[in-house]
């Protein structure tokens, strides 16, 4: 079943969300029926050559994508591409008449991914970004995505909200737990790991490592054009074109820095983070970097 919800902040301000299944979803406008996507996401017939590029929301996912998207394509001419998709708001059919290699982007759990992935073993990009920033970036992204959410709360009462997982796709928590055990309850999935804040110091790196995972190498002078094409400035120009203010401005691409967390996380905030980071992820070891210094 699917329903419309709205879930109030710690100040009473509600955001709205649709609840599928017991997951949350944006309550985005797009032409397709969200329910039967996402109802119909498990069955997606799968070829051998999807790459699927995961991460949870706010931490990257469309600038790897569109790395990978140039890295297969061999195409610098143009960064725009309308066939950007969420694996989760597309149908099948829909899906399945992308030419391939598709590049197939999702927010959803592992677990949620098509049957296929694990059956014909996907190639599978995964980006980690640290969740401070993503906490900072997300806030913005449910403020700013009016039609979507209907959210006008303020970040000290939005910060105890994202910290229980009530926003869409859940708690970054049991996402992060999940991806970073996909070695062990899927250990013949090919997947490549990146870090947000390593691509943002060095995104030439991130490129070489992308085109040797893909088996799709290049020229040093091919990586330098992509580099240029993904650079935050030419995505907010293109791509953030697809949802725009009222003024024209991009919503979906605001500031893509490292460390933009300080100018909004308290001492006690920050204290109250870590608390809760270090009682969730004691299992888990991973280590964010907070600033680029």
């Amino acid at each position: 079943m699917m329903s419309i919800v709205k879930i109030p902040d710690a100040g009473g301000d509600n955001i709205t969300f649709l609840e599928v299944d017991g997951h949350l979803y944006p309550n985005a406008p797009v032409d397709y029926p969200v329910e039967v996507a996402v109802k119909g996401m498990r069955d997606l017939p799968i070829r051998e050559d999807d790459v699927f590029v995961c991460a949870y929301p706010k931490c990257g996912t469309h600038w790897v994508w569109e790395m990978v998207r140039l890295l297969l394509s061999g195409d610098t001419e143009t960064v725009i591409n309308k066939e950007r998709f969420m694996l989760e708001l597309t149908g099948n059919d829909v899906l399945e008449k992308f030419p391939s290699p598709r590049i197939l982007n999702t927010h959803c759990l592992v677990e949620q991914l098509p049957r296929g992935v694990f059956e014909k073993k996907c190639k599978i990009i995964y980006i980690l970004r640290n969740p401070k920033d993503m906490a900072v970036s997300f806030f913005h992204h449910h403020k700013k995505l009016t039609k979507c959410y209907e959210y006008h709360g303020k970040w000290e009462n939005y910060f105890p909200f994202l910290l229980d997982g009530k926003v869409d796709y859940g708690s970054f928590f049991t996402y992060m737990k999940e991806w970073a055990a996909i070695g062990t309850t899927h250990p013949d999935l090919p997947t490549l790991t990146l870090v947000y804040e390593d691509l943002k110091e060095d995104p030439l790196s991130g490129i070489r490592k992308l085109a040797k995972f893909l088996n799709a190498e290049k020229s040093e002078e091919f990586y330098l054009q992509v580099k240029e094409l993904t650079s935050f400035n030419k995505m907010k120009e293109s791509k953030g074109k697809f949802f725009e203010e009222p003024d024209g401005s991009a919503i979906m691409y605001r500031k893509g820095e490292v460390g933009d967390w300080k100018n909004y996380f308290t001492v006690a905030q920050n204290e109250i983070f870590d608390r809760r980071y270090k009682e969730h992820m004691a299992d888990c070891e991973i280590n964010f970097r907070y600033t680029l210094q």
